[in-house]
């Protein structure tokens, strides 16, 4: 049976599982971590069957687990790059700097920099990384790798301690509840610089969940995810088949996955890039080309008429985001966000226009009662002139340290986007819940938001999914 996917508003491609690639490129890096001990207590905290009931969890046990197929945030999936220029070729493994801390690199890396000269990266090409990584983005916006630049994750499903090193605190935590690693707990790793539909993420995600489901004798995949990964995770659900759906996957739980804009992002498009050094505060996190979190445009969907940035007097509200950017000389990205704006694709307004749930049961869990930036605001900058063609030119690119505009959320996400998922799901008071005071990333370890993730995958296996609230 093929699957129809419209993965972007310029091309839809036919996937059939015949035509899909093992995911078979494994790392022979990672380490198998140890299941612990000690007896993860369950304790669904609030978590009640939708009906009225609680739950019942069978005993935890290989024949009582749904697998977990977890797809992790911006940033977090370890990368394979190879370079081919002028018949010099290189090759080496890549995890972003300023998103993955120096005690989670795998092989005792002393730096994200180390961690790719170990795996091949001359140490002399070093500063070129940086260019090899940047997307090209042409006269349309359509972004594309570098020429001779080729982009994949390390492997998929294959070794989570390689692909998602981030996460194992978490995975910690699954295996003291029954889990193993890459038994029936798998990481979907994934080239988080582009947008939905530009990388691999659709067929290997339809791959990795037969296979996950293929290992648990036909028991459907829970399919959780932190962040971005959400947000890759929805529209692969939204654009296959809801039968193959709802055959292979039993519901989506979202950590801090309400997905529907980065204000502050937009800063990232007029900063200078990231660095393999984390002392220059005033660097981006991430390349200003990457489409993946800089280009989606969501912002007026979430936050209306809320002035997010200032420049003297002069303010930009949501709907001013390719105002911005040309102003501050981000020309090529906010051709980009003209390309990837997610509310002109069919998949997303399904839901955040719409209102239709999607073909299988969802849960999100995010933290809110903790001040987060929204936006910047400048005492005054010159803004971009006719003449200038990059953000170096215009005054946002060496304004050091401006105020930050700030409102509620949980350290990544405003209280305006933490309301955004009620508009796509089928009941917000079952499917949501909010935890006070746990931030952006620390909800992946969380043990209330851990035992909401245990109790959805029994309820998967017994059949009724319980609510998040």
């Amino acid at each position: 049976m093929a699957f129809t996917a419209k993965v972007s508003r310029f091309t839809e491609v036919v996937v059939s599982p015949g035509d899909l690639k093992p995911c078979d490129q494994t790392s022979n890096r990672g380490v198998a971590l140890p299941i612990l001990l000690a007896v993860f207590l369950l304790v669904a905290i609030g978590l009640t069957g939708c009906a009225g009931k609680v739950s019942t969890a069978k005993p935890v046990g290989e024949d009582a687990l749904a697998p977990v197929v977890f797809v992790p945030g911006l940033g977090m999936s370890a990368l394979n790059v190879q370079v081919l220029i002028d018949k010099d070729f290189t090759g080496f493994d890549f995890l972003l700097p300023s998103m993955n801390p120096i005690d989670i690199l795998p092989q005792g890396a002393s730096s994200a920099l180390e961690y790719s000269v170990t795996s091949g990266l001359p140490r002399e090409e070093a500063e070129l990384v940086p260019t090899w990584m940047s997307l090209a983005i042409d006269a349309d916006g359509v972004a594309s790798n570098q020429p001779g630049v080729s982009v994949a994750p390390v492997s998929v499903g294959r070794d989570f301690a390689a692909e998602c090193p981030r996460y194992l605190a978490m995975t910690n935590q699954l295996a003291a509840a029954g889990w193993t690693l890459d038994a029936n707990l798998f990481c979907l790793p994934f080239d988080y610089r582009y947008a939905p539909g530009g990388n691999s993420f659709v067929p290997d995600f339809m791959t990795l969940v037969e296979r996950a489901v293929s290992k648990a004798s036909g028991q459907r995949a829970v399919v959780a995810c932190h962040s971005q990964g959400c947000l890759m995770a929805y529209h692969a659900l939204r654009v296959l088949d809801p039968t193959w759906v709802k055959a292979n996957v039993s519901v989506l739980y979202g950590f801090a996955g309400q997905f529907s804009g980065c204000s502050d992002c937009l800063r990232w498009a007029f900063q200078p890039g990231w660095s393999w050094s984390l002392d220059d505060q005033n660097e981006s996190p991430v390349d200003p080309s990457w489409v993946g979190e800089l280009a989606l445009d969501l912002q007026p969907s979430v936050y209306g008429d809320t002035v997010l940035y200032r420049n003297g007097t002069k303010e930009y509200r949501a709907t001013d985001a390719r105002a911005l950017l040309q102003d501050a000389g981000a020309l090529e990205m906010s051709r980009a966000t003209g390309a990837y704006t997610l509310e002109d694709q069919d998949w997303f307004r399904r839901g955040s226009i719409n209102g239709d749930p999607l073909p299988i049961p969802s849960r999100f869990v995010f933290g809110v009662d903790l001040v987060t930036t929204v936006g910047y605001a400048y005492d005054f900058v010159a803004v971009r002139t006719g003449s200038c063609q990059e953000p170096e030119c215009a005054g946002f690119w060496s304004a050091v340290s401006p105020s930050v505009v700030t409102s509620d959320g949980d350290g990544g996400d405003s209280t305006l986007m933490n309301a955004a998922p009620k508009t796509w799901t089928s009941s917000p008071a079952c499917d949501i819940r909010t935890i006070p005071g746990v931030d952006h990333m620390k909800i992946v370890t969380d043990p209330e938001a851990i035992a909401g993730l245990v109790a959805t995958s029994h309820g998967s296996v017994e059949g009724s999914i319980p609510c998040a609230g």
